[in-house]
């Protein structure tokens, strides 16, 4: 029996779908800011995780990157946190970590560290959302850190193939437009005004919330926050959704590059329809099938009898908007590589005559629901889990939600979808040759 098929097994055994088995409250502060509380007492550490509802989608011409940018910012200091006190410092001598990431479409800070200094945690959160240090000194040590990213990334071949095709795919005026890091020339051109009315635009209680999870207290916790966080009075008005052009019909402006590395590279570029979209988890279900899961059709197909090196890229679930997703399909460059689209080729449209084999149905679900089962037992899992559903969902409960939806999913939901999305007939390939064989 395949380990998968055991894993499922035992799953169903036990239950249907998994559960955070730990006591969950909330409250609601008076200036918008939500808690969610996990008390988890089996550790003595915990984790505070701070969303904020912001991310490169909201930058517009003239300050790409910004959000990003502030990321780093946020580390430098506060009118409480500076100089010997600044954050990093701070969770250090508690004996905890700090740190954050950026996406298109939000960005989130966390600390984990013993549960009993939580509070200071809470009071360093709030005093940098309300009190953070913007002067010129901050923005140019951070401008250069960002630059010297930016310029690090031109040291691979790859970070600069993948910079190089990105600002092809998307039309004008769609949220993600410009990638996450954003433009050079743009970030060591940004002043302080830029970067105050961007915190003023952005970070406030009611534009995020706080997930809080591990060896606390609940109500010590909201008592905790209503004591910093609730006395920020500055208040954002709605910030309602974009429209965003269409992609399932859009023309990417390029079909064949170059790239200075002695490889071929097919580049599949497949509209992703965003979430809240009926087709959202059956797109997701098929994208990561064919080709982003470990044990992927197609890398089984053409990477497992050696027709292709590896398969790179990922789709990113967590999307508000109608994205690209993008697939690698990384060759040793030559004749005859023609012949691996039309593997790729027969691989979906056999999914689109027939649906997926029932066998590799039930392991790819089992897959899923073993992650859950075996990754969701760290504050960080516990947080990112709780967090996901509050920011897609509004509600903090529907961590379970997505697993069910792909439950759900039934072989004429897949076909469909397959026709719809990767039809080899109309699906997007850039077709990339090394520059000394062009």
């Amino acid at each position: 029996m395949k380990r998968l098929g055991i894993i499922a097994l035992i799953l169903m055994q036990v239950k249907c779908l998994f559960a955070l088995d730990y006591p969950m409250q909330t409250k609601t502060l008076a200036n918008g800011l939500k808690i969610i509380v996990c008390e988890k007492k089996s550790t003595t550490m915990a984790q505070i995780q701070v969303w904020y509802r912001v991310g490169s989608k909201d930058e517009w011409d003239g300050i790409r990157g910004m959000a990003h940018l502030f990321e780093h910012m946020m580390f430098r200091g506060s009118k409480n946190f500076t100089g010997e006190n600044k954050p990093f410092k701070v969770i250090d001598k508690l004996g905890g970590e700090i740190n954050a990431y950026t996406t298109f479409d939000r960005t989130v800070y966390h600390e984990e560290l013993p549960g009993e200094n939580m509070k200071r945690a809470i009071e360093m959160e709030a005093d940098r959302m309300e009190n953070l240090i913007l002067d010129q000194n901050v923005l140019n040590t951070e401008r250069e850190v960002v630059g010297e990213e930016l310029r690090l990334g031109e040291n691979s071949w790859y970070q600069r193939f993948e910079a190089d095709r990105y600002k092809y795919l998307y039309p004008d005026k769609h949220p993600y437009k410009i990638d996450v890091i954003g433009n050079l020339e743009e970030i060591t051109a940004f002043t302080t005004q830029q970067c105050q009315e961007f915190y003023d635009k952005y970070y406030s209680p009611n534009n995020a919330f706080v997930v809080i999870t591990g060896n606390v207290n609940a109500d010590e916790m909201f008592s905790y926050c209503e004591q910093y966080f609730g006395g920020i009075k500055k208040q954002l008005p709605f910030n309602a959704k974009k429209s965003a052009p269409d992609l399932l019909h859009h023309n990417i402006a390029v079909e064949d590059m170059s790239v200075d590395f002695p490889v071929q590279i097919y580049s599949y570029i497949i509209p992703s329809p965003e979430f809240g979209h009926p087709d959202y988890y059956a797109f997701n279900f098929l994208s990561e099938l064919l080709f982003s899961n470990s044990n992927s059709l197609i890398k089984k197909r053409i990477v497992n009898h050696n027709m292709a090196y590896s398969i790179s890229g990922q789709q990113s679930p967590d999307r508000l908007y109608p994205s690209y997703t993008v697939f690698d399909v990384v060759m040793q460059a030559g004749i005859g590589n023609a012949k691996v689209k039309k593997e790729i080729a027969k691989e979906i449209n056999e999914i689109i005559t027939d649906g997926i084999d029932e066998v590799d149905l039930k392991n790819y679900l089992s897959d899923l629901e073993s992650k859950d089962v075996y990754t969701a037992y760290s504050n960080t899992e516990i947080c990112g889990l709780i967090g996901m559903a509050e920011y897609y969902y509004q509600d903090y409960n529907k961590y379970n939600a997505s697993m069910d939806a792909y439950r759900k999913l039934s072989q004429d939901d897949l076909k469909r979808v397959a026709k719809s999305y990767f039809d080899p007939t109309g699906i997007k390939v850039i077709n990339t040759k090394p520059k000394e064989v062009e």
